[in-house]
């Protein structure tokens, strides 16, 4: 089946288990919630899918369009086209946000790119978001505020047009104007990327166009 599939997954980190044979399945170009309480897991499977080295897989396997991802790294995994939006996304001070995309956009796709079109992308996707005083010659993420980061990330996300992107509580720091910007943004993605959505928000889940709800909480 086209999309991610995790079979019988078990993690521990810091000699603790995280994660007890967990199996769900992410169809390819759907979106889906993975909800729960604090503590459930939801971060650490963001953060296990991504290759997070962190986390150590004792059991089971993670595959993407059939490919068995489970061993590889990180990097290895982004060029494959996964993509995780931080719950608390990092400053990247003496680096632009432009240098940042182009370099990320050379890794994925080699340098047959149309740099100035993304360009145009970009602040066309700023403005639809609300985020009018976004440059993409700042430093990435340096003076902005919390909701601005996580803008920030989206618009990576857009930008890079992943197979599979994973959003961590995307609308932390965000006013509910802000919320309804991104849930028409996310719901209007025109091409095929799978979205996992993990928050706590009923007004932005319940605006998504979603294939179903995972609680993390009861699947373990």
């Amino acid at each position: 089946m086209k999309g991610l599939n995790i079979t019988n997954l078990s993690v521990d980190a810091n000699g603790r288990h995280i994660i007890n044979n967990l199996s769900l399945s992410f169809r390819g170009g759907r979106t889906y919630a993975l909800v729960g309480a604090n503590g459930s897991g939801k971060s650490t499977l963001a953060n296990v899918i991504m290759g997070n080295p962190e986390y150590t897989v004792t059991g089971g396997q993670i595959t993407l369009d059939g490919c068995n991802i489970t061993d590889l790294d990180t990097a290895e995994r982004a060029k494959l086209g996964l993509f995780l939006a931080m719950q608390y996304p990092t400053e990247i001070a003496g680096i632009s946000y432009a240098d940042f995309l182009r370099t990320a956009l050379v890794s994925q796709r080699g340098n047959n790119i149309d740099f100035s079109s993304t360009l145009n992308e970009l602040t066309a996707n700023a403005r639809r978001l609300g985020f009018n005083s976004f440059d993409y010659r700042r430093d990435v993420n340096v003076g902005f505020s919390g909701g601005e980061k996580k803008k920030s990330e989206i618009l990576q996300m857009l930008a890079l047009k992943p197979r599979l992107a994973i959003l961590d509580e995307p609308d932390s720091g965000l006013d509910k104007a802000s919320v309804k910007k991104l849930t028409t943004v996310l719901n209007n993605i025109n091409y095929s990327t799978t979205l996992i959505v993990i928050s706590h928000n009923n007004d932005l889940l319940n605006s998504l166009n979603l294939t179903a709800t995972y609680d993390m909480g009861a699947l373990q």
